[in-house]
């Protein structure tokens, strides 16, 4: 269903971009209030914007809207592109849809994530590997234990405990974070050929490529102020100067606070079909920098977010990761994430401007602002 997003094409923010992703799409029960959006494209290749978010049925919708305010907004629960959504859908809780790349569906005694046909084999086991390391550290992670490959759809069990990312005024924020740090520095000193043997190498230059193609992907899309562009290049620079790690260590390569579940004794890691080989750095910069952007998005206090900062890169320490890597990771962090949050209408002013502060005052210079 194609319709039109009133003002999406010419929105103006406080930066110099073509447009912003508008709010709010379609209309009466087709009214999405947009929570997340990512870069995207049609069958031709035109720029698209991928969206997800709630109609006033509370529903969660997804869609694809284009820098001219056309909208596509897929029905409830169904997905040309992963066939089995339609199916499982009436069963269960639609909670994620990502239009024409994933969904994951809650329901009694797990969660079953839909891809497109042909990946979900590669899901089911990324996700065994990233299990088998996180119980050698001594922390919790989803089992799997129902691949459907005739569904390209894996159901995986519920952790127990609470986000981590909720718990920042309790008295167990302080415990938590030593939990973490003790668990990732084991993590790090695991043998993968012993618990998750075929883990893939992410270098310090496969993560200078996904700065690139976060920066292009926005910029293609309308929605990064220039400056950005040419921060993310500088990030990719210092990434090259500070060279390839001497190790590569069992990495999540997406972790932030809101991978975390605490259960009062344990902590739980979700979303571990991104594991891989890394550099040390990768893992606790992305974290660091994650705690202060929660600091400045009002969701945790200053001591809270210090905490996390200091706890992360001391288990960097530890792993061996000198000054100029650890600065050079949460640049590129930095950049990445303004990148992410250019798609993104809710946060999208207020990351956009803590990133160019953030910027600064790890010395990334003015050159480029």
């Amino acid at each position: 269903m194609r319709t039109w997003a009133a003002g999406a094409a010419g929105a103006s923010v406080a930066s110099s971009t073509a447009w912003a992703v508008p709010h709010r799409i379609g209309s009466g029960d087709d009214l999405v209030t947009i929570s997340r959006a990512w870069p995207g494209s049609d069958k031709h290749g035109a720029v698209r914007v991928t969206v997800e978010g709630r109609d006033p049925h509370g529903r969660l919708r997804a869609g694809t809207v284009g820098p001219d305010g056309s909208v596509d907004l897929l029905p409830t629960g169904a997905d040309p592109r992963l066939p089995a959504l339609a199916r499982l859908a009436p069963e269960a809780e639609l909670v994620v849809h990502r239009a024409g790349r994933r969904a994951v569906l809650r329901h009694t005694g797990g969660y079953t994530k839909i891809v497109r046909p042909g990946r979900s084999e590669g899901v089911a086991e990324a996700a065994r590997a990233g299990r088998r390391l996180a119980l050698a550290a001594g922390l919790d992670a989803p089992d799997v234990v129902r691949h459907q490959p005739e569904d390209a759809a894996v159901t995986m069990t519920v952790l127990p405990g609470r986000p981590v990312s909720d718990l920042s005024a309790g008295a167990d924020w302080q415990r938590i974070w030593a939990t973490w740090a003790t668990a990732w520095t084991r993590l790090q000193e695991l043998d993968p050929a012993r618990h998750a043997p075929g883990l893939a190498p992410h270098t310090s230059a496969d993560e200078a490529e996904v700065v690139g193609r976060w920066a292009g992907r926005a910029s293609a899309a309308g929605v990064l102020p220039d400056v950005w562009v040419r921060r993310a290049e500088h990030a990719q620079a210092r990434l090259a100067a500070a060279g390839e790690a001497e190790r590569l260590v069992p990495t999540h390569r997406d972790l932030h606070d809101k991978q975390l579940l605490w259960d009062g004794e344990r902590l739980g890691v979700l979303d571990l079909d991104t594991a891989c080989l890394a550099d040390p750095v990768v893992d606790p910069a992305n974290l660091a920098v994650h705690a202060d952007l929660r600091r400045a998005q009002g969701e945790w206090s200053h001591a809270a977010a210090r905490t996390v900062e200091v706890t992360a890169q001391l288990v960097a320490r530890v792993a061996g990761v000198d000054g100029e890597r650890w600065q050079a990771a949460r640049l590129a962090t930095v950049a990445r994430l303004a990148c992410v949050y250019a798609f993104r209408p809710t946060w999208r002013e207020l990351v956009l401007d803590w990133a160019s502060d953030r910027w600064v005052a790890l010395g990334g210079g003015h050159a480029t602002a």
